[in-house]
């Protein structure tokens, strides 16, 4: 069984990504391995940290593994492109 998830990418669209070829292998699966596979969804971004993964009202960390967030296969998550002058970009301005 491939363990997937449907990453909505904008208001419109939905895509489904195969994560893992196991339900183990799934449950391991990390936030930025999700991310990795995400890229090729946005044309000409090759950064994960370009990306942001929102799963309920949780921006995800890159570290987290889809169980301790609770994903489950064809769990529905947001991925979008983090902003200049985001969070992370705030605090790098206020060095």
């Amino acid at each position: 069984m491939d363990g997937q998830v449907r990453v909505k990418i904008n208001k419109n669209t939905i895509k489904i990504l195969t994560v893992a070829s196991s339900n183990e292998e799934f449950k391991k699966s990390t936030i930025i391995d999700l991310k990795r596979k995400a890229l090729s969804l946005f044309p000409g971004v090759n950064d994960t940290g370009e990306l942001r993964v929102i799963f309920g009202k949780n921006e995800l960390e890159d570290d987290k593994t889809f169980e301790s967030c609770n994903i489950e296969n064809l769990s529905l998550l947001v991925v979008v492109l983090r902003m200049p002058g985001g969070k992370s970009m705030t605090l790098l301005h206020k060095t």
